[in-house]
């Protein structure tokens, strides 16, 4: 019993480790959604929350970055093609700038993405994809890929 109790532990910490989600039968949903993160080496990437708002159809996308490099002081998150996917429609940003944070070593950033015109009986976004940049060196052109979050369930007020 012991032996399979540490199996079990040792997977559930290895998929949190790695930003993969899992989903807790008893947690009402999923913790830690599935996120596919190009930029593991440089940063993580936890999701905090989606948040609604009835009154506005606006969304608050909230996540969190942790820098492992002091290179990497700053990054933008979300210019220009940001897509929030639910349903087969595609939702976009209130601002098309992006959102700049700065990032210090071991520490987390908040990220907030504000979306608007969102319908309030959608209860998650399916995909989002967000452009990212940090430096001339480290962004989604030179590697190809943006920071995906899948699965992404929607909390209205």
């Amino acid at each position: 019993m012991k032996k399979i109790f540490f199996s079990v532990a040792l997977l559930l910490a290895t998929l949190l480790f790695h930003g993969c989600g899992i989903i807790l039968p008893h947690s009402g949903g999923i913790m830690n959604p599935p996120v596919s993160n190009p930029f593991l080496d440089l940063a993580t990437v936890h999701l905090v929350g989606c948040y609604g708002n009835r009154s506005t159809a606006t969304v608050e996308f909230v996540f969190t970055v942790t820098s492992h490099s002091n290179i990497i002081t700053s990054g933008t998150f979300g210019f220009p093609n940001a897509k929030f996917v639910a349903r087969g429609a595609t939702y976009k940003p209130y601002s098309s700038s992006g959102t700049k944070v700065e990032l210090v070593r071991g520490y987390p950033s908040e990220v907030m993405i504000s979306v608007r015109s969102v319908p309030d009986y959608l209860l998650q976004f399916d995909r989002i994809e967000l452009a990212w940049y940090f430096d001339a060196a480290h962004h989604n052109g030179t590697v190809g890929k943006n920071l995906v979050f899948h699965d992404v369930r929607i909390v209205w007020e």
